[in-house]
Formats: structure tokens, C-alpha cells, sequence
């Protein structure tokens, strides 16, 4: 399910125009993973794999024991969340 969320992230960029195939290709940025939860994050600035990655940590974390602080932070960060 977690991955599933992380697809549909990808679909909804698409949807939204904030990605295309073109751009998903030619801009490197969109391909990176690695994110980490800091003050000044933006994302509307995180590449579409980073804010794929995001989502899918959201999910796992609504379903953790311990999803406290960093499902807060996710939440804060992602507009539809």
C-alpha cells in the first residue's frame, strides 16, 4: 500500500501539470529520492521521486506505532495531506 501511495503521488503530479514526461526526463532533479525533514523545506521545490518518497513515508508513518513527530511533519509539508 505504501508504494501504491507513492504511484499515485506520481499520478497526481501528472494530473496537476506539475510533471510531464518531458520534464520527469530532462530535469535530473526529479529523479532523486533522498529527502530529510528540516525547517525550510519546501515542496513545492522536492523533486516529483522526493515527493513520491514523502508520500509512501506518510503512509508508513500513519501506521506505525510510533507515527507521532514524523507524521505531524509529513502532514505539515503535504498539501493534501
Amino acid at each position: 500500500m505504501a508504494i501504491l501511495q507513492h504511484e499515485l503521488q506520481h499520478v497526481l503530479d501528472f494530473a496537476e501539470g506539475r510533471l510531464t514526461v518531458l520534464s520527469y526526463l530532462l530535469l535530473p532533479h526529479n529523479w532523486r529520492y533522498r529527502w530529510e525533514l528540516r525547517e525550510g523545506l519546501s515542496w513545492d521545490r522536492l523533486g516529483a521521486e522526493q515527493r513520491a518518497s514523502m508520500a509512501e513515508a506518510l503512509w508508513r508513518a500513519e501506521r506505525s506505532q510510533t507515527k507521532g513527530e514524523v507524521a505531524a511533519a509529513l502532514r505539515a509539508l503535504i498539501p493534501w495531506a
